[in-house]
């Protein structure tokens, strides 16, 4: 294929691509050469981060999509993939930072509400876990996944009513899930 080498856009939408096909190594050389070209693309910034966060980087994605942000402060997509970024690196506290950021702009995102939640589970702070989780439900009734981590919450919290409320919520939504929750948590 036949590219300019010095068009740093042509460069991000090939990175962008090598990326999707799993293609880690090609995607990061390719969206570094974008990024060295013009420095101030948070796109190019963005996928590169994501790249690295792909291969298993989480450093590296952190310092990529950190520039992604700080180049557009209004960058939703940066901040939510920041805050997985941050959860991998256990950087919980900056990780709780960026998902925040992420719903003042994209307040209705049940998916950023419940990876909010798995970090605040994972600081061993329940009750605003299951707070998350209850915020992520309202916005997507039948998001399994949250219904299952409010259950682990709730595990967490001694709270046996809440327990079996979502384990008999999962059993109607996500019945694998329910049987992974029941012998995790519930099975002795």
């Amino acid at each position: 294929m036949l590219l300019k080498p010095d068009y740093a856009k042509a460069l991000n939408n090939l990175g962008s691509v090598y990326n999707k096909l799993g293609s880690y190594p090609e995607a990061i050389q390719t969206l570094k050469k974008a990024v060295d070209l013009k420095p101030d693309f948070p796109e190019a910034q963005y996928n590169l981060g994501t790249a690295y966060y792909n291969r298993g980087q989480f450093n590296e994605a952190v310092a990529a999509l950190q520039q992604a942000v700080r180049l557009k402060s209004d960058f939703a997509d940066a901040y939510n993939s920041l805050g997985s970024a941050l959860y991998q690196a256990q950087q919980f506290d900056q990780a709780i930072d960026a998902y925040k950021k992420t719903l003042s702009l994209r307040p209705g995102s049940a998916e950023t509400y419940n990876n909010l939640g798995k970090v605040y589970y994972r600081s061993k702070r329940n009750q605003e876990a299951a707070a998350s989780f209850k915020t992520a439900i309202k916005l997507k009734p039948n998001f399994g996944e949250a219904h299952y981590n409010l259950a682990v919450a709730y595990v967490a919290l001694g709270d046996k009513k809440g327990v079996l409320a979502e384990y008999n919520m999962l059993r109607t939504i996500d019945p694998a899930l329910a049987d992974k929750f029941f012998a995790t948590f519930l099975k002795k």
